[in-house]
């Protein structure tokens, strides 16, 4: 009954990874940008900021509307007459037009390109952001299921040992405490693949929200195309002129003083009275039947200058030079950060040939497992091999996992695509 059970479960997880299989989309780097700039809600909502933004241009650059007023008369205290229009009858009528004065109206024409153009940098700043966090999903959950596919297949060698184990102990030919040895391996390596799966599937769901659906992923690299992650023909001062070029972080920040300084100069010329000119006509109101005259108007700057707005103006300026000297030195130490650490990576990942070394091993591995079914090795030199290769895995993959994290940082960096251009 216990075997049929067996198998009845075998059968059903073969279908599930079945399934799971059929349902999982392979997607290659360049596929997962291309609808990442198109789905990503984060990039479309930013685009419809600039956009916006963009028409406050088109307002500012309107002049106010004219103001019309009608009077009609309603006769006088001794003898009300509403709307009465005869000989006697009053009706008066003015417009007056805003005319504003000192170019208040071309400085809110700058300001408002100008914020624009911030919102521009900004758009370009969040997608510098959101691709560093794609790519290295994109990455994580690639070299994550590589891992599950060795600990997969760990797993049912391991499995098999043991059911062959368990039959021995039943006989009797083995010692049982060889059996629980197995079994608390078995546990230990579980434990690591349900370790593993928690990773994987949280980078999947950050992969998800990055492309904007509820695709299952599955990222197919070419690592020979890892070569691209290269350092040689790069000096750190050409990498920090590249970056202070163009990182759009550092633009938002040299927008930002320009903001600052134009908004000055209009606050300066806020404290200039605007002119109001019009025209009136009076029927009866006037010394004369039929009055036609001009108005001017102008408000009499005796108690508000505007002194306080302009103060406030000239100090975000000194504070957006700072942001601006801030930044300029923040890019510097981490474009210098981000070489010292592939520097690091470099290093250690040149002193091993991967390739040669998994295949070395795997071998070796697999002949560990043949000589401890004949025999030749014991229990506890079989768990030493096998709890080192799960873990050479493991750090192999972290290791060149960790190199390509440190160069997509160094293009996060300088705010380029220096390394690994998907177009």
């Amino acid at each position: 009954m216990q075997k049929k059970l067996g198998i009845i479960t075998i059968a059903l997880f073969i279908i599930a990874l079945k399934s799971s299989a059929q349902s999982i989309q392979p997607i290659t780097l360049q596929e997962a940008e291309d609808t990442f700039l198109n789905r990503n809600y984060q990039l479309l909502a930013q685009r419809y900021r600039v956009d916006a933004d963009k028409a406050q241009i088109q307002q500012a650059r309107l002049w106010s509307n004219p103001s019309f007023s009608a009077t009609w008369g309603f006769g006088t205290t001794n003898k009300i007459q509403p709307f009465y229009g005869g000989n006697g009858g009053e009706t008066a009528y003015s417009v007056d037009q805003l005319i504003t004065l000192a170019g208040k109206r071309n400085k809110q024409v700058q300001l408002a390109s100008l914020n624009a153009a911030t919102t521009q940098a900004e758009f370009f700043e969040l997608m510098r952001t959101l691709r560093l966090q794609l790519r290295g999903n994109y990455y994580q959950l690639y070299f994550l299921q590589e891992t599950e596919k060795i600990l997969q297949e760990q797993l049912s060698n391991l499995q098999k040992i043991v059911d062959a184990y368990t039959e021995a102990d039943q006989k009797g030919s083995v010692a049982h405490a060889d059996v629980i040895r197995l079994r608390a391996l078995q546990v230990g390596l579980t434990n690591d693949y349900t370790d593993l799966k928690q990773q994987e599937l949280s980078s999947q769901l950050n992969l998800q929200q990055l492309l904007g659906n509820n695709e299952q992923y599955a990222p197919q690299v070419d690592t020979d195309g890892l070569a691209y992650y290269n350092l040689q023909g790069y000096t750190l001062p050409a990498l920090i002129d590249t970056a202070m070029l163009n990182r759009p972080d550092l633009r938002v920040a040299q927008q930002q003083l320009q903001q600052a300084q134009v908004n000055y100069s209009l606050q300066k010329a806020l404290a200039v009275p605007d002119l109001h000119v019009g025209a009136t006509y009076d029927k009866n109101g006037s010394y004369a039947p039929n009055f036609v005259g001009l108005t001017l108007g102008i408000d009499l700057p005796f108690w508000n200058r505007n002194q306080g707005n302009i103060r406030s103006a000239s100090n975000q300026v000194k504070v957006q030079e700072q942001t601006l000297a801030q930044g300029n030195n923040i890019i510097s130490t981490e474009v210098q950060q981000a070489v010292q650490k592939i520097n690091l990576m470099d290093k250690q990942y040149q002193m091993l040939d991967f390739k040669r070394f998994g295949l070395e091993y795997n071998k070796l591995i697999s002949e560990v497992a043949q000589n401890f079914r004949k025999g030749n090795i014991s229990l506890l030199q079989f768990i030493d091999y096998f709890n080192s290769y799960s873990d050479n895995v493991k750090n192999t993959n972290k290791l060149i996992l960790d190199r390509i994290t440190a160069y997509e940082e160094l293009n996060y960096a300088t705010g380029t695509e220096l390394f690994n251009k998907t177009k």
